[in-house]
Formats: C-alpha cells, sequence, structure tokens
C-alpha cells in the first residue's frame, strides 16, 4: 500500500480547495480516500462505501506523475502512521469510523 496526501490549494486549474488523503493498493487503485473541504467538511470512502450524494471513491488508477503536476496542487507521499491516525480520528459528516 501507499499513502498519499494531496492539496488542491494553490492550483491553477481552478478547483476548489480541499486535502484528499488515499490509500492506494499495489495495483494503483484507491482503497480507502478522506477528503476535507475548504469548509471543514470530512468525507470517507472505501471500496465498500464508495459512493453517496456527497462525493465518490476515486475511479481508476490513480496517475501519481499526473497528480504530482504543479497546476494541480500539491501531492506528496504520507506516512501509513499518519493515514491511520487521520482516517481514525476524523469524525467524517457521510459516515462514522
Amino acid at each position: 500500500m501507499k499513502y498519499r496526501l494531496y492539496s488542491s490549494e494553490g492550483n491553477s486549474e481552478g478547483l476548489e480547495s480541499y486535502l484528499g488523503l488515499f490509500e492506494i493498493g499495489d495495483d494503483g487503485y484507491v482503497r480507502r480516500y478522506l477528503e476535507i473541504r475548504a469548509d471543514g467538511t470530512p468525507l470517507r470512502y472505501t471500496e465498500e462505501f464508495h459512493t453517496d450524494e456527497y462525493g465518490f471513491l476515486p475511479k481508476g488508477p490513480v496517475d501519481e506523475v499526473e497528480a504530482s503536476k504543479p497546476e494541480y496542487g500539491a501531492f506528496a507521499a504520507v506516512s501509513r502512521t499518519v493515514f491511520e491516525a487521520l482516517w481514525a480520528n476524523t469524525i467524517c459528516c457521510n459516515r462514522q469510523p
């Protein structure tokens, strides 16, 4: 597994500001995803709970080269420990831990 943090802050593509925390499997697909929107709204998605009226689990394999382009914001590695701590301690609006 790989763990990545994405911030759309500073992007030049007109994307709304948000943070995304990804758990990515060896096949490149997102297994778990935590999104925190600019207004502070936290959302959580898994393979079992992949969509609702607020958003969805990212589809398709993650293209880390594309995601790392500065025009989209910032995309960086984080540790499993950081991911698990945020996953376990963030109470989401769309799904309770």
